[in-house]
């Protein structure tokens, strides 16, 4: 508060002094100074005297200017007089803002009080004057300043608006009060992720509340995650209660490696190099590198090439394939990115010498030549050379050795021979064969070529046995044609041995092969096999010759196969004979057995069971 007595006065409110004819009294911001006047100023005949004024330094733009004085009448008479209060802004022309009609006697001094309201005056600097009576009258003046309130400059700092997707990016603002004092302001940071114009409160990252004294600045920060957003740009605002800043944020789109015109030959030979090529560009924005991997149906091996582009940048990337290691046929290779993958197909062609028609004895005696011949045809797509082999199980495997017996054979595609083995056989070591000597026992031979092969059974029996005579272990004879055999003949025919030599499993199964006689038409007992024989020589199971043979460890699909192998060995289906599921679903049901329902296929599967008991 301003305090000054009375007298023309001059009032310095910034430096905090009071100047009052040239002593100096100290003044506070918002307080008050009294102090005696040096002087007195009367106002005409009645001796009017101000005596104090007192006024705040500084007021804020929402109080209230109070300026009081004292007024004191050192003459005889009472007096009425206008006291007024004048303003000056910043060096222009006063102004009244406020007059009173006040009323001082002799006796005591009179007090009197302006008020000038907020919506008067403006934050500024003012000079006033009080006056009492006419210009000539006592007159008092001093300095006020009107404070600016809390006002908010915002400023959009974002270093860098422009980012690739998958990148965090920061919005940042900085928020200044420009004002006299302290006051509290919201920012809130928003970004308009669907792109639709508006701002929702799902849209919005932050809202931080601010106080600031007056120059003091504070940053606000939102991070913007891009992983979501579509390459493009999107607006974002920054807003406080008064004051919106906007701005666009661009999201580029990562480098991008697409893969397309992928090519390679249609048909290759196989051990010929191909060569699978495609265009690889970077559809993205930014530079990147990536890795294009060649793969393939059919094999396990992948090759590679890192490629390194700029934005839009094309290039054509070339990988050689091997096909030494390939099959015959198509196989599909593609080359392909972290982004994309592109397919094209490859046909290898190679020579394929089929086997068929196979031709041979079914009973061998000791001491003939065996005449054994098969076709070979190439339905492969190139001219071919191979090695054509006889071969004979000569270690009860069920799968036929190679023994030196070849023929080298050249074949254009479509074209056929037929390739013919004499071979004499005998039971005495050979140098020629290494398989011999034979026992006199069943074999499984066949001709193979490095990709098929033809393959069937015969019987090694001694050289007596071809006229039925006899020696010392017994005749044997070979039955078919409708007729049945007893249990040594079939065994002699089989084995070269009787029914009582040979092991429990073997008898097991020569039992089988006695029930269900007579034969099918042609077929020799040497030329019948178990169910064993069957599985292991055309289905691969893994038996041994003389093992107790587990039928239903098969898989069902196998046992119904060597079931039918087995049946159609014989002319009538009396005996031991195992019904599929299909002919047990058509006698009980009349119908296929994937034609029934689920539960009367369960039936069916029980029932097929059982006929193992």
């Amino acid at each position: 508060m301003l305090s000054i007595g009375y007298g023309k006065l001059l009032i310095g409110c910034v430096a905090g002094l009071l100047l009052i004819g040239g002593a100096t009294l100290g003044l506070g911001i918002g307080g008050f100074a009294d102090g005696p006047a040096d002087t007195e100023t009367t106002v005409s005949e009645d001796e009017l005297e101000i005596r104090t004024v007192q006024s705040p330094t500084e007021i804020r733009p929402n109080e209230p200017l109070r300026v009081q004085l004292q007024i004191t009448n050192a003459g005889s008479e009472t007096t009425t007089q206008q006291v007024a209060l004048r303003l000056n802004r910043d060096g222009q022309s006063p102004e009244t803002v406020a007059t009173k009609q006040v009323k001082v006697s002799a006796a005591e001094p009179a007090d009197v009080t302006f008020a000038v309201e907020p919506d008067q005056i403006s934050p500024g600097e003012y000079t006033y004057a009080v006056a009492v009576g006419e210009s000539s009258a006592p007159e008092s003046t001093g300095n006020v300043a009107v404070l600016t309130p809390p006002t908010f400059v915002l400023a959009d700092t974002t270093e860098n608006a422009t980012i690739v997707r998958g990148t965090n990016a920061s919005i940042r603002a900085n928020l200044t009060n420009v004002g006299a004092y302290r006051g509290v302001q919201t920012v809130q940071i928003a970004v308009d992720a669907d792109q639709n114009g508006q701002y929702s409160d799902a849209e919005t990252l932050n809202e931080s509340v601010h106080s600031l004294a007056g120059g003091q600045s504070q940053m606000s920060t939102a991070t913007v995650r891009t992983a979501d957003l579509e390459p493009g740009g999107y607006q974002y605002r920054v807003a406080t209660e008064n004051t919106t800043t906007t701005g666009t944020l661009h999201v580029q789109q990562p480098a991008t490696f697409r893969v397309q015109n992928t090519t390679a030959p249609a048909n290759v030979t196989r051990g010929e190099t191909a060569n699978v090529s495609a265009v690889v560009e970077n559809v993205g924005d930014v530079d990147g590198l990536d890795n294009v991997t060649l793969r393939s149906d059919s094999m396990n091996t992948t090759y590679s090439r890192t490629v390194s582009l700029a934005a839009n940048e094309t290039t054509t990337v070339s990988i050689d394939v091997n096909t030494t290691n390939l099959s015959r046929g198509t196989h599909n290779h593609s080359l392909g990115t972290a982004d994309d993958i592109d397919t094209v197909s490859m046909t290898v062609q190679d020579s394929h010498f089929e086997v068929s028609d196979l031709a041979g004895p079914n009973v061998l005696y000791v001491g003939d030549t065996a005449v054994f011949s098969a076709d070979v045809t190439n339905t492969g797509e190139t001219t071919g050379t191979q090695s054509i082999q006889h071969r004979i199980d000569s270690d009860d495997d069920d799968r036929p050795e190679a023994y030196g017996v070849d023929r080298n054979v050249t074949l254009a595609p479509g074209e056929s021979t037929r390739v013919r083995f004499e071979v004499e056989y005998t039971v005495t070591d050979s140098t020629d064969y290494p398989v011999e000597p034979l026992s006199l026992q069943t074999y499984v031979y066949g001709v193979y070529s490095k990709d098929a092969r033809a393959s069937t059974a015969m019987s090694v029996k001694p050289s007596w046995a071809k006229d039925g005579g006899s020696s010392g272990s017994g005749g044997s004879t070979s039955v078919s044609d409708g007729d049945r055999a007893s249990l040594d003949e079939i065994t002699q025919d089989k084995y070269g041995l009787y029914y009582d030599e040979v092991s429990g499993e073997t008898k097991r199964q020569i039992e089988e092969i006695h029930e269900r006689q007579p034969f099918a038409d042609g077929l020799a007992a040497v030329e019948v096999r178990t169910r064993e024989e069957i599985a292991r020589q055309e289905y691969g199971a893994d038996v041994k010759p003389g093992e107790k043979f587990n039928f239903t460890g098969l898989e069902i699909e196998t046992q119904q196969k060597v079931e039918a192998d087995f049946d159609a060995q014989f002319q009538t289906d009396s005996g031991d004979r195992i019904e599929s599921w299909d002919e047990l679903a058509n006698d009980t049901y009349g119908k296929s057995y994937e034609n029934l329902t689920a539960s009367r296929q369960a039936d069916i599967r029980t029932t097929y069971q059982d006929q193992f008991e």
